[in-house]
């Protein structure tokens, strides 16, 4: 039985509810903490949703995101996996 590796290249994207921005210099802390994580393809949160949708490239690391938002003074929650 042989097993499949995982393809290192292809990019899965989850959302994120993220508690606490009240404005634009939120988005922009939490973009960059966000964006700052090793794996990180790339990030867009929207102020209005209060969601970060964060796109990793390989292994995605929930756990590390989620506790880059929260040193950078923001409360989350991993929602779903985004398409």
């Amino acid at each position: 039985m042989s097993s499949l590796p995982l393809d290192p290249k292809k990019s899965e994207s989850f959302s994120f509810r993220v508690e606490g921005m009240a404005c634009d210099s939120c988005v922009s802390r939490v973009e960059k903490a966000i964006s700052a994580m090793p794996g990180v393809a790339s990030v867009a949160v929207d102020l209005a949703t209060h969601r970060a949708k964060v796109t990793f490239s390989g292994v995605p690391d929930i756990a590390a995101v989620i506790a880059a938002i929260g040193e950078a003074g923001y409360e989350c929650a991993a929602e779903t996996a985004a398409s």
